[in-house]
């Protein structure tokens, strides 16, 4: 199969795409789209500036062109370049996509079977969805239906749940309403920070992104339940004072080691 991932520039993308492309190149030919949607609320919401510096302009700005650097070999995971290099795909970055058609333009370039977004943030119209005859998957870090929204971890820890959740689903012309391929749930750390736990949630991701690739490889479909509407759960961005609620609650953000433990993986050898 000819396979466009469409991701962020960010650190969620990339180790998203370490995860995923030792794997999906061995029989697929892959092509990568990475963008980044401009969030004004990220300008607002001191905390949720805070997360995009550590997910996207700390890494984007500094570490990945440090990482970039170094010998292939230095590290298990690389940063964007070394990538395409190591794993022979195209991988363009297209910043902030202005328009659809833009979007649809660039699907039609890669002109892939079967189209799979992960914290891509960006919407796909009706035109750029029948140019993959497959159809198109969206990787959702929240359970669907009832974790529908933005920022589902995030609700899921101020709740208090004991599980957090990825949901693989057909993209169709709503938003996070299309056909469920799969749920698949994870326990939640309580000890561990926010950002913790919402990277275990996309490492949880992954491997549901690549055993739905290979099942539909081997038998030729995915499951397609269709979900409950009334059951839908819309979860807002949250706001300063919802952050102030989680902080009261002893949870917390960010913690150094847990940043600290991720850049490892770019550092300790394969």
């Amino acid at each position: 199969m000819k396979l466009l991932l469409c991701t962020k520039h960010d650190l969620v993308g990339n180790l998203m795409l370490n995860l995923l492309l030792p794997v999906l190149t061995q029989d697929h030919e892959v092509e990568v789209l990475l963008a980044n949607r401009i969030r004004p609320e990220t300008g607002t919401v001191p905390e949720l500036g805070w997360m995009k510096f550590f997910e996207h302009d700390l890494p984007s700005r500094l570490l990945f062109p440090l990482i970039d650097q170094l010998p292939q070999a230095a590290g298990q995971w690389l940063a964007f370049d070394a990538l395409a290099e190591r794993y022979g795909v195209r991988i363009q970055s297209a910043g902030h996509l202005p328009n659809a058609a833009e979007l649809t333009r660039r699907v039609q370039e890669a002109a892939p079977d079967l189209i799979v977004s992960f914290q891509f943030g960006f919407i796909f119209k009706p035109q750029a969805l029948a140019l993959a005859p497959l159809g198109a998957l969206n990787l959702h870090s929240g359970a669907l239906p009832e974790r529908a929204g933005v920022n589902p971890t995030f609700w899921c820890m101020k709740d208090g749940d004991l599980e957090a959740a990825c949901t693989l689903h057909w993209i169709d012309a709503g938003i996070d309403s299309g056909p469920l391929v799969e749920v698949r749930t994870m326990p939640l750390d309580y000890s561990r920070s926010l950002f913790s736990n919402w990277i275990a949630n996309y490492r949880n991701g992954a491997s549901l992104i690549a055993d739905a690739i290979a099942t539909l490889e081997n038998q030729g479909s995915l499951p397609a339940l269709a979900q409950i509407d009334s059951d839908r759960r819309y979860v807002p961005t949250p706001t300063a004072a919802d952050f102030a609620a989680f902080a009261a609650s002893g949870h917390r953000l960010i913690d150094t080691g847990d940043y600290l433990d991720l850049l490892t993986h770019y550092l300790q050898p394969a």
